[in-house]
């Protein structure tokens, strides 16, 4: 299980506006700026308080949104297709790869770390200490934050 301070450097990843490819940016004091891999412009600049004084994140680095949640850093996606792969194995093993399936899924929750992500642009921060203030996603918050128009 890791410790509660990671050792992972401290880095924000978004999306570039210009062309919908994920940007990732280093929050070290002394990182250059982020080139986007799909449209090579450089990326706007982000917000280094948080990063400079070694503290918690209170505020996105990207939009400066201080309504944040919690999950674990894995992708969603694998972790879908690796219950797929048991539903479907587990018929000729008599329910036994679902089994593994959940021991599988039990080992990583205690040993990945945790992302904060923001509620208004959906940055992902990693290598942050877990804040107490933030708690994991609710859809009143996100509704609350999110200013779109919706129709009925």
């Amino acid at each position: 299980m890791r410790s509660k301070t990671s050792p992972r450097p401290r880095s924000v990843a978004y999306v570039c506006e210009r062309c919908g490819q994920e940007v990732v940016q280093a929050l070290d004091p002394n990182a250059r700026p982020a080139i986007c891999p799909g449209c090579g412009q450089t990326a706007p600049g982000v917000a280094r308080d948080a990063a400079a004084d070694g503290g918690l994140l209170s505020r996105c680095a990207r939009c400066g949104v201080d309504r944040l949640y919690v999950q674990k850093d894995f992708n969603k996606k694998a972790g879908l297709w690796v219950f797929v792969v048991a539903a479907v194995l587990s018929v000729p093993t008599w329910g036994l790869s679902l089994v593994a399936a959940t021991l599988i899924d039990l080992v990583l929750y205690y040993w990945l770390g945790d992302a904060t992500l923001c509620y208004g642009c959906g940055a992902v921060h990693r290598g942050f200490p877990r804040n107490p203030a933030h708690g994991p996603f609710d859809i009143h918050v996100q509704e609350s934050v999110d200013r779109r128009v919706r129709t009925a």
